[in-house]
Formats: C-alpha cells, structure tokens, sequence
C-alpha cells in the first residue's frame, strides 16, 4: 500500500456567532495540524476544505440580501491563512469552499479529486477525556471511499502508541504495512493486534469436551493465529521499524480486546478496517466496531477495502 500522496483535511469553519470564521475549535486545529506534519512527513500534497451547510432558505435570503459573498469571502480567507500556514512549513497546499452538508461535500471532493485520505477532527465529552467522532466522522467513516483519519485534539506525542487490529484478511495485511511504511517517518511503537471470538466454553457444553481438550484446542488456535500474524508481518519490512513491533494475540470480543489494548498500551492511534457488503459500507464487526468508534479514547485511522463503494455519488 502506497504511503499517502494526496490528504484532505476536513476544516469546520462554523461557530456559534458566526457562519465562516478563522477561529479554529480545538478539534479542527488537531486536524490542521496532523494535516501538515502528515503531509510533510509523506511529501504529498494537502488540501484544506470547507463546506458550510445552510438550509435552501438561509442560502436564498443571503443571496439576495449579497450576504453569501461575504461568507465566501470570510471563509476562503481563513483557509488561505491555513495554506499560508502550510505553505510555511514545506508542504504544497490548496485549499477549496463550498455551500453544503458537510460530509457529503468531502465525500463528493474525494470523488472527484482522488484524495487518498481525509482527516477531520472530533468532539469532546468533558472531563472523562474520552471522544466522539460525532455525525461527520462517523458518516464519513461509513460512507466515504478513502481513509479516513479522526484526530483527537492532544499534543503529538514524542513517540507514537500506534495498534493495529487486524483481521488477518487483506485489509489487514494493508494496515500492517501502511503504519509499517509510516513508521519510518515518525518515532512510533507499533503494536499489532489480532481478537480471537470463537467461544470454547459453548464448545464444552455442546460436545461434552474434557478441560484439558478445550485447553489444548485453544492453544492450537493461538498457535494458528501467531503463525498466520507472523506472515502477514513478513509480508512487510517490519524488522525496520526502529522503536520494533509487538504482537498482540488475545481471546475476547473485538470491542472489549480493542479497548483493553488502547488502555494497557496508552495508545495515541488505532488503524482498523471496515467491510463493504455486497458494496455497501459497513463496519468490520458491524454494530460492535461501530460502538466502539463512537467513545474511543484515541485518534482513529479506519481504511477500507479495495471493493469499498460509497453510496454518495457526484451530481
């Protein structure tokens, strides 16, 4: 998988006392900010991206009031200082408005541009630190094409946490090798997990089978899983990755074992996959991973498969 060439940053410009303003919530300038030190780090181009969802009134008594070019105006000024910002720092950047429901305009601008992944912010829930991806995200999660990175508002760290949760098909093996691929431009400790769900204990009840059966036939499977962990990493050049890479097997459902690891491991990023069914999107353990998605303490990097179709079409 080609390290990321092409990155749209997702940038609300909307606040409670204005349509289009150049101050940046928290969320938003975590975005911004992963967006240029991804890009610098990937030398790929960035594109910062507005959209501002008014309803067809609003838009019509603005248009008529000549009120709509001072909001166009006002916004494409705040992303021109995030160009600049960019631009600064070494990196090629653009930046584009538009009026419209925000994730499916960045839906519709991946579509038609070829962005290979598009980060937006999140949403804080108060003093437990804990995040919400919000209806953007998670409908971007769902529906859009590319990657797409949800970038909680912290300091970047001096050494990343990173986990991948694999699912040993190729989604998998693509997340493994991009954080493999990323690990070579930033300090990171790369943890790579894989959730065994088979429940061996309902096998007892059904089939009568000894404990010390059950014991040996749960070894047998975590042997299995090592070994198929261990080819799908050899697939890689993993044994470059400075700070080295961990494998992680563990019996539980996906949510729980996921969550465990992001706490143990004080993760800053987690890279999963969804699935797309019959080429619809859905996600990869369907309404578990979703829950999961919705509160996860971490920024999250979600890719999709090479068959992944979204719903949204270009008008």
């Amino acid at each position: 998988m080609p390290a990321f060439r092409d990155i749209l940053v997702g940038v609300d410009l909307s606040s409670a006392d204005r349509l289009a303003g150049a101050e940046l919530t928290p969320p938003v300038r975590a975005a911004v900010e992963r967006g240029i030190e991804l890009a610098r780090e990937m030398g790929a181009r960035l594109t910062f991206f507005a959209s501002l969802d008014l309803s067809a009134h609003t838009l019509e008594f603005l248009e008529r009031s000549g009120a709509t070019g001072t909001v166009r105006e006002q916004a494409e000024k705040a992303l021109a200082a995030l160009v600049g910002k960019a631009e600064r720092e070494g990196v090629e950047a653009s930046s584009e408005f538009v009026f419209g429901r925000s994730w499916v305009e960045i839906i519709r601008q991946v579509l038609r541009e070829g962005h290979d992944v598009v980060i937006v912010g999140t949403r804080e829930l108060g003093a437990a630190g804990r995040i919400l991806l919000g209806s953007t995200g998670m409908k971007l999660v769902r529906k859009c094409p590319c990657p797409v990175w949800i970038a909680r508002p912290d300091p970047t760290p001096d050494e990343w946490n990173v986990l991948v949760a694999t699912d040993l098909g190729d989604i998998g093996r693509r997340a493994v090798e991009l954080v493999v691929q990323y690990s070579h431009s930033v300090d990171m400790k790369v943890h790579v997990l894989h959730a065994i769900e088979q429940e061996f204990d309902r096998w007892t009840q059904m089939t009568g089978l000894s404990d010390a059966e059950i014991a040996q036939l749960r070894r047998a499977k975590r042997e299995e899983i090592e070994r198929e962990l261990h080819d799908q990493l050899g697939q890689t050049d993993y044994r470059t990755v400075p700070s080295g890479v961990l494998m992680h097997v563990e019996e539980g459902l996906a949510e729980s074992v996921i969550r465990e690891a992001i706490a143990r491991f004080d993760i800053d990023l987690l890279v999963m996959g969804t699935v797309g069914r019959r080429g619809l999107p859905g996600l990869f353990v369907g309404n578990t991973a979703e829950r999961l998605l919705a509160d996860v303490p971490c920024s999250v990097l979600v890719l999709k498969p090479r068959d992944f179709s979204s719903p949204i079409t270009l008008e």
